[in-house]
């Protein structure tokens, strides 16, 4: 049978190891090293991933794009409505007030922002977190209001539990203070966003928001989701230019856009760094086929001896390091591939295990950990690793190409 002599001798060397014990420990620790950067590269990469889709269509998906204010309050709501509508990259919009204050229950006081809303036209912004029944109990009166998670289990409420608000009222000259304005409520249900926002949310009728904003049950104003998100300052510009004058807006690049660009920034360093481990698994891979041609000397003095050409001797020694990063690639992309398909629930079965949550929604943007395997990533990783093999591979086959039969060969 023919087999090729320069890569029938680097498979043979690639499995037959060393008679060095020191070679074959390194040897063993080059695979592993690239094992554990491809793995952890693949994972890292897949995780900040999930940051990034969830902060797309969870974390944005749970605030409007855009808000627009009217002082006074808005009107004609339907009107306002059909007209944004027919503006360009404008999905929905939806009437609202807004207020905060101090939400107290049981002895326990939080700070909260009270939305009011219109169920009817709310689908859009809230549906995905509200449920129809939820919305269903909680329009029936002006006195129910629906508690985000968070807010619920800071103040120990529950379904049917009566709440307080306290908003502070400013006398008319702006400076005199009056009393906070106190308003009772009954929980008609509580929702779960799994983000930030479940700290501070709490949804009430729009026109009892209204009355305690000031606007005399008016809306505030109108909030907006865009089809392209990324547009979303000059869609803002475009609609005060539509509208009449007395309008004025905010985005969610004004409120988390600083969110948005510390998830991009520390995807690219946590990325260069995780990189930088293959980068020390290669090193190894240097040392260790240094350590080979050190090892082998006199078996490449023979092989030359015999005839082999100096291309031949470098194509072992590249055969040899190719398959350790080929195996190293693999077996890493396949660890990393199962870890990050997986992160999710190995991650929320290590906080049951240990009664602890290492992702907390007043801290961070989300309370779990997400992750979305991206293939066009994971083949990216492997061919950057591969071909930082291969450069490492270079010297040490140069060198090996070099040696001279005469002068190993003198005292053996």
């Amino acid at each position: 049978m023919f087999r090729p002599f320069s890569l029938y001798v680097g498979l043979r060397n690639f499995t037959s190891g060393s008679s060095n014990r020191l070679v074959s420990f390194i040897s063993l620790l080059a695979i592993l090293g690239l094992v554990l950067g491809v793995a952890l590269l693949i994972v890292v990469s897949s995780i900040m991933n999930g940051f990034d889709h969830e902060m797309e269509s969870r974390i944005l998906g749970a605030i409007p794009h855009v808000r627009l204010f009217k002082e006074g309050g808005v009107d004609d709501v339907s009107s306002l409505i059909t007209e944004l509508e027919t503006q360009e990259n404008v999905r929905a919009a939806m009437p609202f007030a807004q207020v905060e204050g101090m939400l107290t229950s049981r002895g326990k006081t939080r700070p909260v922002e009270m939305l009011g809303v219109d169920g009817a036209l709310s689908g859009e912004f809230i549906g995905q977190f509200v449920s129809p029944e939820l919305f269903t109990s909680f329009q029936g009166d002006e006195r129910m209001v629906l508690l985000a998670k968070g807010v619920a289990e800071k103040l120990m409420a529950s379904v049917g539990d009566r709440v307080t608000l306290l908003v502070p009222r400013i006398g008319d000259q702006g400076h005199n203070q009056i009393s906070p304005k106190l308003s009772v409520f009954t929980v008609a249900g509580i929702f779960e966003t799994h983000t930030t926002i479940d700290q501070h949310i709490v949804l009430a009728q729009l026109e009892v928001v209204g009355v305690l904003a000031g606007t005399h049950g008016l809306p505030q104003g109108m909030q907006i989701k865009l089809n392209d998100i990324f547009q979303v300052r000059q869609t803002g510009f475009d609609l005060l230019r539509a509208l009449p004058s007395g309008y004025r807006f905010s985005d969610w690049i004004q409120t988390h856009g600083n969110l948005y660009q510390a998830i991009k920034m520390s995807r690219n360093m946590v990325s260069l760094l995780v990189f930088l481990i293959i980068g020390i698994a290669v090193f190894n891979v240097i040392s260790m086929l240094m350590m080979t041609v050190i090892d082998k000397r006199s078996a490449i003095a023979i092989l030359k001896t015999l005839g082999a050409t100096n291309g031949e001797i470098i194509a072992v020694f590249l055969t040899q390091g190719f398959l350790i990063g080929a195996v190293g690639s693999l077996l890493g992309a396949l660890i990393g591939i199962g870890c990050a398909w997986n992160a999710s629930a190995i991650v929320s079965g290590i906080e049951s295990l240990m009664g602890f949550h290492f992702l907390n929604s007043e801290v961070y943007p989300i309370d779990y950990l997400p992750s979305e395997l991206v293939w066009g990533d994971v083949l990216s990783i492997i061919v950057v690793a591969l071909g930082l093999n291969f450069l490492a591979t270079l010297y040490p086959a140069v060198r090996a190409a070099r040696t001279r039969p005469a002068e190993v060969l003198r005292y053996e």
